[in-house]
C-alpha cells in the first residue's frame, strides 16, 4: 500500500482490496483523457455530436482545466488512484489552506459503485481532521447525482454556489 508521507494510512477497507495513490505522472495523461472524455463527453455524443468533434472539444476542456488548476491551487496534490496495479481514477486535493479544497475526484467507469469514493472520502475526512483543517470544500456538477449522493452520505451540505452549473458543497470536522 503506498500513500503520501503526509497522509494517514488508507482506510482498511481500501487496504484490503490494495487501493493505492501514487503521484500523477505526465505518461498518464492519454488514460485521464479517455476517463475526462468518458466521463464529460457522453453528454455531448447522446445529443448526437460527431465522435471528432466531442473528441477535440473534450481535449481542449481537459487543457484548460488543468491550466486552470495550476493556476488556482498551484500546491495540490494531483494522485492517481490504483486498484492494485490498474488505475481505478483521480484525485486532485488541495490541503494548502485551512479549508481544503476537493478539486476532483475521478473513478474510471469501471471502477463506479465499487466503494471506492466512500473509502477515499473518509480517508480525506480522516486526514483533515488530524490536521485541524476547519472543512473540505468541493463543487460538483448539478447534474452528477451518483456524486452529489457519494458527498451527501458522507456528511457535505449545500452551501451557497457561485455558479448555475455545479453544487456547492462543505463538510466540516466534528
Amino acid at each position: 500500500m503506498k500513500t503520501p508521507s503526509d497522509m494517514p494510512p488508507l482506510p482498511a477497507a481500501l487496504q484490503a482490496r490494495d487501493v493505492a495513490v501514487r503521484p500523477i505522472e505526465d505518461s498518464d495523461a492519454p488514460l485521464l483523457m479517455d476517463w475526462h472524455a468518458a466521463f464529460r463527453g457522453a453528454s455531448f455524443l447522446a445529443m448526437g455530436w460527431p465522435r471528432e468533434q466531442v473528441a477535440a472539444m473534450m481535449a481542449d476542456q481537459l487543457r484548460m482545466q488543468q491550466i486552470h488548476i495550476a493556476g488556482a491551487y498551484p500546491r495540490a496534490d494531483r494522485w492517481l488512484v490504483l486498484a492494485g496495479d490498474i488505475p481505478a481514477g483521480q484525485l486532485l486535493l488541495d490541503r494548502a489552506r485551512d479549508d481544503w479544497r476537493l478539486i476532483d475526484l475521478l473513478l474510471a467507469p469501471e471502477a463506479r459503485g465499487l466503494g471506492l469514493g466512500s473509502g477515499l472520502m473518509a480517508w480525506i475526512q480522516d486526514a483533515a481532521a488530524r490536521a485541524g483543517a476547519a472543512s473540505i470544500t468541493l463543487d460538483v456538477g448539478f447534474d452528477n447525482a451518483p456524486a452529489q449522493a457519494l458527498y451527501r452520505k458522507a456528511g457535505f451540505v449545500e452551501t451557497p454556489s457561485e455558479t448555475e452549473i455545479a453544487v456547492a458543497m462543505r463538510w466540516r470536522p466534528a
